[in-house]
């Protein structure tokens, strides 16, 4: 049984601690926070949570510790991750890996030279759909795939437009919608194409109004090997939506569309020809969650059981190239190749 040190209390933490639950891997939970209210929030709502701290310190000194779960906002990633490998403990991450691809490599350089494992929890390569669409994807039935298409309209308009927030801060976030919740389309069509080889966007601040924030909506066009193209739009402005995300895989013999958050009747349906075919998968009903406590358990597991990880740091430092070469091509207008 492991005991898991969670750094940073807020509420994405709270689908890691299920994930720990539900686990059954993890035997107690020792939580830093520098928020009295965030420390006594956790305690009460999760008995699991046998200590905590408003630093990180004492967790990299207590022996009984073996992995640290980090929390935290992006800028802080390194620096808590270095520290917690040199300290000798495993770690998991939060998406994204860090600022930058450069802090990534300092990571995996700690962690190789501690002989200690580093995870990102990449949750939606776990979600159901995803994973049934890869498999339809190799079993051949929409031939060769060569277009994949996310649109994403979420409302973290009042976060963005809190210039204290540290959401899409860009000393603080590394970027805005793109690098938040577009990591996700990042590294998901990164899945299903390869790693991207060019990348062309435009990532504007269109009604978020305190200068220190960076992109709420960004328009992204991606080039794989294949060859084949992608597509993200990602909003933080669709404040009189439901939070929606859909993606479509287009193939030469037909294509899937990925519906699956808000969760509904059909998550995954074949399209071919006139055909509408509904592919059975599990449809939970907080689509996000369930990949979240399934992906903290999978790693998990991986400690333990000394398993590979079916969902690997290098997607996620692959996925921050290509967000920060998104950057580069609005700050350039210009197409950017994809430097990993």
């Amino acid at each position: 049984m492991l005991t898991v040190g969670l750094v940073g209390l807020g509420s994405i933490s709270y689908r890691h601690l299920s994930g720990y639950i539900e686990s059954g891997l993890v035997n107690q939970v020792k939580g830093v926070d520098p928020s009295p209210e965030a420390r006594e929030a956790a305690v009460r709502e999760f008995g699991i949570i046998r200590a905590v701290y408003d630093a990180l310190d004492p967790l990299l000194d207590d022996p009984q510790v073996d992995v640290i779960d980090i929390c935290t906002p992006h800028y802080l990633h390194k620096e808590q991750a270095v520290a917690a490998l040199r300290a000798g403990k495993h770690v998991i991450l939060e998406k994204p890996m860090a600022m930058n691809v450069a802090e990534c490599d300092e990571i995996l350089a700690a962690a190789s030279v501690a002989g200690r494992r580093v995870f990102v929890a990449l949750c939606q390569r776990m979600f159901p759909a995803h994973i049934k669409a890869k498999q339809v994807i190799e079993d051949g039935a929409i031939g060769r795939p060569f277009l994949g298409v996310v649109n994403v309209y979420g409302n973290a308009f009042d976060w963005m437009n809190d210039p204290a927030s540290w959401k899409g801060d860009w000393e603080k976030a590394g970027g805005g919608v793109f690098f938040d919740t577009g990591n996700h389309a990042v590294y998901m069509l990164q899945h299903f194409f390869g790693p991207a080889v060019a990348v062309t966007a435009a990532a504007k601040r269109l009604l978020v109004e305190p200068p220190n924030k960076a992109d709420d909506t960004t328009v992204a066009a991606l080039e794989f090997p294949g060859p084949a193209l992608g597509s993200i739009v990602v909003t933080y402005c669709a404040t009189g939506d439901r939070w929606t995300e859909e993606r479509r895989i287009v193939g030469t013999q037909g294509s899937l569309l990925i519906r699956d958050y808000p969760a509904d009747d059909m998550p995954l349906v074949l399209l071919r020809g006139d055909e509408v075919i509904p592919v059975k998968v599990a449809g939970p009903l907080d689509t996000h969650g369930y990949g979240i406590a399934r992906v903290i358990g999978h790693f998990l597991e991986c400690i333990v059981h000394d398993k590979p990880e079916e969902v690997t740091a290098q997607e996620a430092r692959a996925a921050v190239a290509t967000c920060q070469a998104a950057y580069v091509s609005e700050r350039e207008g210009r197409r950017v190749i994809v430097e990993y």
